[in-house]
């Protein structure tokens, strides 16, 4: 046996739940998409998929705000409900857009991660009560137009949404990880295609 298969024999499959957005089906965003499930697929995790950009409205309506601070979770959104309560790892896959995460992104975290899925907040009290404890891990796969300095500079909104705010409603001892390309537009094919393949390595470890 070698040392690589040993290290999968001792750690425990995840239940892995993947969102990712691009308009575009021949994106590098659904390019490093693929490469993360095949690298889930490798190391043998249990996995399920939510596309933003085949059926989800990220717009809340009048009504879900009316009804935010109350547990009444909408039933069209059950599938995705259901879904971050099975996963122990959640792994994003989006193009960072001016500084941080693409609309329907965003309008997933408005919609899905509310009162009665992701956090309760008990009568007369001041802070949330996670429910999402089951997640364990969140990751990010991006790409920047710009650079990692630039980047910086904006604050880090992305990461800090993810990474600061979601993690709050999780596991206390939540992990976090980071992969990202920036300076896009000044890569060759050979860097994109390096970088593709250091995903999928990643995610098969």
């Amino acid at each position: 046996m070698t040392p690589k298969q040993i290290r999968r024999r001792t750690v425990k499959p995840a239940k892995s739940l993947v969102v990712h957005y691009h308009p575009r089906r021949d994106s590098l965003g659904q390019a490093a998409t693929d490469r993360v499930l095949g690298g889930l697929s490798q190391a043998g995790h249990a996995v399920r998929i939510l596309n933003l950009a085949e059926d989800f409205d990220p717009v809340m309506s009048q009504q879900e705000w009316q009804i935010y601070s109350e547990p009444r979770p909408e039933p069209q959104l059950h599938t995705h409900f259901e879904a971050l309560r099975w996963a122990t790892r959640l792994i994003l896959v989006y193009p960072t857009w001016y500084g941080g995460q693409p609309a329907p992104l965003k309008g997933w975290f408005d919609r899905v991660w509310i009162r009665g899925v992701a956090w309760d907040l008990p009568a007369g009290g001041a802070r949330l009560r996670p429910r999402l404890t089951n997640i364990k891990k969140i990751e990010i796969v991006t790409t920047h137009g710009s650079s990692r300095l630039i980047n910086f500079v904006q604050g880090n909104p992305g990461r800090i949404t993810a990474f600061r705010t979601l993690r709050l409603v999780c596991h206390p001892l939540c992990r976090t990880r980071w992969t990202a390309l920036y300076k896009l537009d000044e890569q060759t094919p050979e860097t994109i295609a390096a970088w593709l393949d250091r995903v999928e390595k990643r995610y098969s470890q």
